[in-house]
């Protein structure tokens, strides 16, 4: 069995397997995602961790990029012999709260046993909507002194660009409904990417995720910038999106890999098939060009050695 990288998981979220709906709203579906993270106990985030871990290396997964919001996962992460960045998320609605909410999340890295030998931290402000361009600044100069990576979640859904762009929509309303909005949030005017941009934070140490609502101008912009993306085929059904940005990607030079996000919003953690879903969503482009993404040798590209 050849060997993968899965550039962009969500280990915590594998007690949500099979729990919502495929092609449910993604409005809908962040507040149910939101309302069962609040209400889970920590051993079925443990334990569904540990399963996952566990599936990822029986399908051939040798190098993982990972999301951690809970901060459960790198002690579980710590103990299997897989090399792997563990992203801390952040996320801080208000400009007043960034500087705290960023430092507390180096305090609580720094604090952590030392991760086994070929794994360590990230930092992951969690995606343009949840976040201030306090707290994006503050990430990318944070994780700069540190020698660490960004991921951020970017240009995922019509939704997120309407709220950007317009200050309304289904994410603003339900963001709003939720508490979340601090009083008097304005929107930035700008698209998600454009955003992310004049925040200071693209560059050759930042990884966008999903990237399904992307222009020819941004995505030459993230080419420019040689900032990195990931996209996640399995998702991408799952929500029943329309058209896959991967080609458009690697055609403009943006170097791209894949992932399987979480199994909240995937059936499987197998990276064979999220190869051969991005075949079908790309037919255009040569099987093995795709399966190339997720070669386990492209982990060396983020500093790790499968």
């Amino acid at each position: 069995m050849p060997g993968f990288f899965n550039a962009h998981c969500h280990l915590e979220l594998g007690f949500l397997r099979g729990a919502i709906p495929p092609s449910t709203p993604f409005v809908e579906w962040l507040g149910q995602i939101a309302r069962r993270k609040r209400a889970a106990r920590p051993e079925d985030a443990q334990s569904a961790i540990a399963a996952g871990l566990f599936e990822l290396r029986e399908s051939g997964t040798q190098a993982l990029l990972d999301i951690d919001s809970m901060r459960i996962a790198p002690d579980l992460i710590r103990a299997v012999e897989m090399p792997c960045l563990s992203f801390t998320e952040i996320i801080a609605f208000d400009p007043a709260e960034a500087v705290a909410r960023l430092n507390e999340t180096v305090a609580w890295q720094n604090a952590q046993p030392a991760l086994a030998a070929g794994q360590g931290f990230g930092l992951s402000p969690h995606a343009p909507y949840t976040t201030t361009p306090e707290l994006l600044a503050t990430a990318a100069q944070a994780a700069r002194e540190a020698g660490q990576w960004l991921c951020i979640h970017a240009a995922e859904t019509p939704e997120e660009t309407e709220m950007l762009l317009h200050g309304r929509g289904a994410l603003h309303d339900f963001l709003n409904d939720f508490g979340s909005l601090p009083q008097g949030w304005k929107h930035p005017g700008m698209r998600p990417v454009e955003y992310l941009a004049a925040s200071g934070v693209l560059g050759p140490h930042t990884l966008l995720a999903h990237l399904n609502e992307v222009t020819d101008e941004e995505i030459a912009l993230l080419a420019k910038t040689q900032t990195r993306a990931v996209v996640c085929p399995g998702t991408h059904v799952y929500f029943g999106r329309g058209a896959f940005p991967l080609k458009r990607l690697l055609d403009a030079g943006v170097a791209t890999y894949l992932g399987t996000d979480s199994l909240a919003s995937n059936e499987s953690l197998s990276m064979m098939r999220e190869i051969d879903l991005a075949c079908e969503l790309e037919p255009a482009l040569e099987p093995r060009r795709v399966a190339a993404l997720a070669d386990a040798q492209r982990a060396r590209d983020f500093g790790l050695t499968p």
